[in-house]
């Protein structure tokens, strides 16, 4: 299933500059790196949770949505750590930690492609510095995965049409039989990045080392004081773990 990330909506979150939003979301990740305490990291999930509510006005069921491919990890991870780390009462609470920080840096990224349109995001990191051919590689890829998905949808569907099964037989025979499906893949995706080129080249693309765009962003006071508070939380976090050395717990004794 192809999960869609953008929400329009009219909210403090959406009207930001992406480099305010890029910035935070790079600066959230290594906050919560900063801890391994369940006691820290499961209230700052949910804090997570509500600021995406409030400020980005994302229901929080459609954000436990795009959570729920995490969860056989999530499963696996509090599984593994009470069998590896003894005793295995203090191993399920890492495998708590460690599930909470995954499901928080998912949902800081979620935030990110969630109030930021797939324009405003590459022009964001082009604005930050990354070559502009990076960001429009980036840039198709991402206009191309729900294309490539349709796709291998229409082809399966032909090829059962004409009496092909994958549902039958071992992992082996299955994955055998998945070349009817992948070859006519492959062929598509070649003939479509060869158009692509093509497009690419009668446009002129690299031309010139200096580009100009038709639309462009630029930093407000808003952006320049949300900037300003993402600086002041980050302090903050690495106050209350170094500083008062709260919110970690030492795995190895």
């Amino acid at each position: 299933m192809i999960y869609p990330f953008y929400f329009e909506r009219d909210s403090l979150l959406h009207g930001l500059d992406p480099r305010v939003k890029i910035l935070g979301t790079v600066a959230g990740i290594a906050a919560i790196m900063l801890y391994n305490d369940p006691v820290f990291l499961i209230p700052l999930f949910f804090m997570t949770l509500i600021a995406v509510r409030v400020l980005g006005k994302i229901e929080i069921r459609e954000q436990l949505r795009l959570l729920k491919p995490l969860i056989p990890i999530v499963i696996i991870t509090l599984i593994i750590w009470p069998l590896i780390y003894k005793p295995r009462p203090q191993g399920l609470l890492f495998g708590v930690s460690f599930s909470m920080r995954l499901l928080t840096f998912a949902l800081l990224t979620f935030m990110l492609l969630m109030t930021t349109t797939q324009r405003d995001l590459i022009l964001g990191f082009v604005r930050l510095g990354m070559p502009y051919e990076f960001g429009l590689t980036i840039s198709i890829a991402l206009r191309y995965i729900p294309t490539l998905y349709m796709l291998t949808g229409n082809i399966m569907d032909a090829q059962k049409s004409r009496g092909w099964e994958v549902e039958k037989g071992n992992f082996l025979v299955r994955m055998k039989r998945m070349s009817a499906v992948l070859i006519p893949l492959l062929v598509a995706s070649l003939k479509t990045a060869h158009e692509l080129s093509i497009a690419l080249e009668s446009r002129a693309l690299g031309a010139t080392k200096k580009r100009t765009f038709l639309y462009d962003i630029e930093m407000t006071g808003r952006d320049y004081a949300a900037t300003a508070v993402i600086l002041i939380l980050f302090g903050l976090a690495l106050y209350v773990r170094y500083g008062l050395g709260l919110g970690h717990v030492s795995i190895y004794g």
